[in-house]
């Protein structure tokens, strides 16, 4: 299989939580042309979605010393240090990613679950409220925002928000519609 064909086949992998996969098709890719850059930065992003965070960390700080303007690598390796629970680092990178990249949703969720882990709330849930603007159709976005609106003790935005994710994002998974489906009977019966 041409490269290129198996570079798409890893981001397919990738968008669908395939990360294992992924990661034996990229490391394939990489012990035959270590320098293959969309390689290197999908393994990274792989091993950070896999909860290889080390091995992320490797990949990712190689990717960037080479490549500082991509966003996507910034975010990544920022994930990977907040997973470590490394929130100096995590900030670091998440904020270089922001640099570049500063209405993208996904680093600003990023960056909302560090600042609400660092104690920044109120920054938290307005970075949080922002990336829900610039992208209402993520649901790890909104399901974010909903919890973060129950947090405030604001029921009424928090229900809203988990309707509106049962209707428009049909394919969630399982285990977050039961989530959301369990939290809008305890509204209904006073919780």
């Amino acid at each position: 299989m041409e490269v290129s064909n198996q570079i798409s086949q890893s981001e397919q992998l990738l968008r669908t939580g395939r990360f294992a996969e992924a990661i034996d098709l990229l490391t394939a890719i990489l012990a035959e042309d270590p320098s293959d850059r969309q390689a290197l930065l999908n393994v990274g992003i792989a091993y950070t979605e896999h909860g290889e965070n080390d091995k992320a960390i490797k990949a990712l700080t190689h990717y960037v010393a080479d490549d500082k303007t991509n966003p996507e690598a910034w975010e990544a390796l920022g994930c990977a240090y907040l997973r470590k629970g490394e929130y100096p680092s995590a900030e670091t990178h998440l904020r270089a990613a922001q640099e570049l990249a500063p209405d993208n949703a996904s680093i600003l969720r990023n960056l909302s679950v560090l600042l609400s882990r660092t104690g920044r709330g109120k920054e938290s849930f307005h970075t949080l409220q922002r990336a829900h603007e610039l992208n209402g159709s993520d649901y790890l976005t909104t399901y974010a925002l909903a919890l973060a609106y129950l947090g405030l003790g604001d029921r009424e935005n928090a229900q809203s928000l988990f309707e509106e994710m049962l209707a428009f994002f049909p394919g969630l998974p399982k285990s977050l519609r039961d989530d959301i489906q369990m939290k809008l009977v305890e509204f209904s019966i006073g919780w």
